[in-house]
């Protein structure tokens, strides 16, 4: 069996984790590490692991595409992609998935995300650039995958800071949304829809319109394509499970403190 690990390189905040994961490598010849990095690496991750640096553009959901098409990866490994910045309680969680995708499972997340009624007819007023603007969720979608998108349905999600797959299955699902000509970086300047120079999107002040829509394609995409009841998680608590914590673009938050 073959476990190959993507991790957005983004934060570089848990060193502890990144030291487990070192040793992890080190220990099993069956498990392997890459980081797809948006964001210079720091020297521990340049020196003990395989990374590339690319376009900073779809947040993560762009970063594991981008690990996908350069892994070239066979069938039948194991997926996990990860956010940098996970808290890992229990490294028990790598048994525990490979245990559910025995069970027939497809995808499995950590901590369970709330679900949702996607509508990909809805329209975006102020697109993430000027290409986009007027267009729907659809039209973010990559042309091969847009055929899938065919009516407003409900869907359960995983958050994409933990995602487990065969890479069997990322494949059939045509991949991560967007495509490429959505791969837009952030704003960091002061304009018209922020007043500071925190990084955002046009029309918005934060990172949450595109940073939530991408990951909401793709799960429209898990759920049309293997169905809701193929989906399952590590735990029913938003972003903590025995074995992991999503910090929340970097934090541990009070809103959803780690238990």
């Amino acid at each position: 069996m073959k476990i190959q690990f993507i991790i957005t390189g983004w934060h570089y905040n848990q060193l502890d984790t990144y030291k487990n994961f070192k040793e992890l490598i080190d220990q099993n010849n069956s498990i392997k590490v890459f980081w797809s990095c948006h964001n210079e690496p720091i020297d521990y991750i340049k020196e003990n692991f395989d990374y590339k640096v690319f376009f900073n553009g779809a947040e993560e959901c762009g970063a594991y595409d981008q690990a996908i098409d350069y892994l070239k990866l066979d069938d039948d490994t194991i997926c996990f992609f990860l956010h940098d910045d996970l808290v890992v309680k229990d490294w028990e969680f790598i048994n525990i998935c490979l245990s559910k995708i025995n069970q027939g499972f497809k995808i499995i997340g950590n901590g369970r995300d709330y679900a949702d009624t996607f509508d990909p007819f809805r329209i975006t007023e102020i697109g993430i650039s000027e290409e986009f603007d007027g267009a729907t969720f659809k039209d973010y979608v990559k042309e091969e995958n847009q055929h899938m998108f065919d009516q407003k349905m409900p869907i359960v999600k995983v958050r994409p800071s933990f995602i487990c797959m065969k890479a069997s299955d990322v494949n059939l699902m045509g991949g991560f949304e967007p495509k490429k000509s959505a791969y837009i970086p952030p704003l960091t300047k002061k304009d018209e829809w922020c007043e500071n120079d925190e990084p955002h999107y046009r029309g918005t002040k934060g990172l949450g319109s595109y940073g939530n829509l991408f990951p909401a394609l793709v799960c429209y995409k898990m759920n049309k394509v293997f169905g809701h009841e193929k989906i399952t998680w590590l735990s029913n608590t938003y972003v903590d499970s025995e074995y992991i914590y999503e910090c929340q673009r970097g934090e541990i938050t009070d809103v959803h403190p780690m238990s």
